[in-house]
């Protein structure tokens, strides 16, 4: 398969910049605990990627809010110690933005805690868009926010790759006609490669930056 050039790309954020996976389950047990909730890490971390309250929802049925503002409390402790780029993910996004490709990050994170992140983590300034789970009414694998953030960079979808670590990712670009590209260092690892079967896979950063910097 010939290897693409892309007019645009959307970022998922946890796991595919952010190696912030060990917050998120750090938060959950914390949660899981207070509330005295069974606590299954590898059940838990087939939420990842997800909308929070839908995790909310299964774990503590009729005791969302109390959830969801834990999580909160315990996300606001955690990120500052907890989370970092994955080495290489801000010299990559830096030659993207000097090669002029816009770029986009859809997240199911809250808007504040995806912005605080970026902040953190350094990169908060390569972006165009950055669409938290408030910015659609559907979420990942629908495609809405896929959309949603091509419309904002102005890009048309058979032009653009959607770039994440977990099923949702792949499967939300390909609904929303974009090429899609799987990465090996997060959640599902290269597990990906074949449970989502995305159109192209790097297994580190190295080779996205093959995939992505080509002249």
């Amino acid at each position: 398969m010939p290897m693409p050039k892309f007019a645009g790309l959307i970022f998922d954020l946890d796991g595919t910049l952010s190696d912030s996976v060990p917050m998120i389950m750090k938060s959950a047990e914390s949660v899981h605990g207070k509330l005295e909730l069974p606590w299954n890490a590898e059940e838990f971390a087939g939420f990842i990627g997800r909308p929070l309250y839908e995790t909310a929802a299964f774990y503590a049925a009729g005791r969302e809010q109390e959830y969801l503002e834990l999580f909160r409390e315990f996300n606001t402790l955690y990120i500052p110690k907890m989370i970092k780029p994955f080495p290489g993910i801000p010299t990559l996004l830096a030659k993207l933005q000097d090669k002029g490709v816009p770029l986009a990050i859809v997240t199911s994170r809250l808007q504040w805690s995806t912005e605080w992140s970026l902040e953190l983590l350094g990169i908060k300034g390569y972006f165009t868009a950055v669409l938290g789970v408030e910015a659609s009414v559907k979420h990942k694998p629908n495609p809405e926010p896929a959309l949603l953030a091509l419309e904002k960079l102005g890009v048309a979808a058979e032009k653009a790759a959607f770039i994440g670590d977990a099923a949702v990712d792949i499967e939300c670009g390909r609904a929303a006609g974009m090429q899609t590209i799987g990465v090996g260092w997060g959640v599902a690892g290269g597990e990906l490669k074949a449970l989502a079967r995305p159109d192209y896979f790097a297994g580190d950063v190295n080779e996205l930056a093959r995939l992505l910097l080509l002249d």
